[in-house]
């Protein structure tokens, strides 16, 4: 069986088809796209969806379904998240794109997209040690997921209103960022996140699994991987020490010159320290040391968990 996953995002829209083994017993990999359309552009002040972004978006996925008719993709999800969760007019996108392309998007809970991230990057060609608790860090645009159990199973999950888009819009208005402005970032994700690090470090996990595109921008910068490769970010580490560099780096340009940066995606570079952020507060607040970047993350937990399925026409 040929399945599509795709994940409409705060700044991304992205697409995973995959197909499954003969005997049923894992997934193979077809095709792997990404585009930043920035759907989330604006929402977290306004709690609307802007007609630009809902018509950047709607290409993208016309594109994206394209691409599933000439796959022969026989079922589907396509699911989005904190924007959509945010933005009062989300029924409208959700009804343009069904009028035009003739597909649902399910808007999911933080709750489930953490499941779904946690069933992504536990899952198949998981970098997590068996029996060991894992935690796995979803930063997205608009929000992140800590998700944490062991041998595939959730023990605890929570999806805060942090993310790289919303914490840019709030807070970093000079180009590069001031450190004030650095420091008001840091004092939002401690505010937000206390509670949640203290249960997580309660917990003992001994992994930190971190997925979705500021860790792989973050990887892809840190070991100048260019053009992009996910074979060499799956599996890569980053140290707090390293992540501290990079942020600062990244913090100390200008935008331009941030996008010329080896490894970056220049449509994520106006984003990118805001998310470094996210990370680096983290790992400080959780007393880690390093942590893991996986390439598997929620478009496999769509594609592992073949609830909400849909065929495809």
């Amino acid at each position: 069986m040929i399945a599509a996953a795709i994940d409409i995002g705060t700044n991304t829209v992205r697409l995973l088809i995959a197909k499954k083994s003969e005997h049923n017993t894992s997934w193979h990999d077809l095709v792997q796209e990404l585009e930043i359309a920035r759907l989330g552009e604006g929402v977290n002040e306004t709690h609307l969806i802007k007609p630009e972004a809902m018509e950047r978006t709607l290409a993208v996925l016309s594109r994206y379904k394209n691409i599933m008719g000439q796959f022969g993709v026989e079922k589907f999800r396509a699911v989005s998240t904190s924007a959509m969760r945010d933005a009062k007019n989300a029924s409208d996108f959700v009804s343009l794109v069904k009028n035009q392309l003739g597909f649902d998007i399910d808007i999911i809970s933080g709750e489930e997209e953490g499941r779904l991230t946690f069933a992504g990057a536990t899952g198949p060609d998981s970098l997590v040690p068996l029996n060991e608790l894992v935690l796995v860090v979803d930063v997205g645009g608009g929000s992140t997921e800590y998700i944490y159990g062991r041998s595939g199973q959730i023990l605890g999950s929570v999806s805060l209103n942090i993310g790289s888009v919303r914490l840019t819009e709030i807070f970093l208005k000079h180009d590069p960022p001031t450190n004030h402005e650095m420091q008001s970032v840091r004092d939002m994700i401690k505010e937000l996140a206390e509670p949640v690090f203290k249960r997580i470090k309660d917990a003992r996990p001994s992994i930190i699994i971190a997925v979705a595109g500021t860790a792989t921008q973050l990887a892809a910068i840190q070991y100048g991987v260019e053009p992009y490769d996910p074979s060499k970010i799956h599996g890569s580490k980053i140290t707090l020490d390293e992540l501290k560099t990079l942020t600062k780096k990244l913090a100390s340009v200008p935008l331009e010159g941030r996008k010329k940066i080896k490894g970056m995606h220049p449509q994520r570079a106006d984003v990118i320290v805001a998310g470094a952020l996210i990370l680096e507060e983290t790992l400080l607040n959780l007393d880690f040391s390093e942590l893991v970047v996986s390439e598997k993350d929620m478009l496999n937990g769509i594609i592992y968990t073949l609830d909400g399925w849909r065929s495809f026409k």
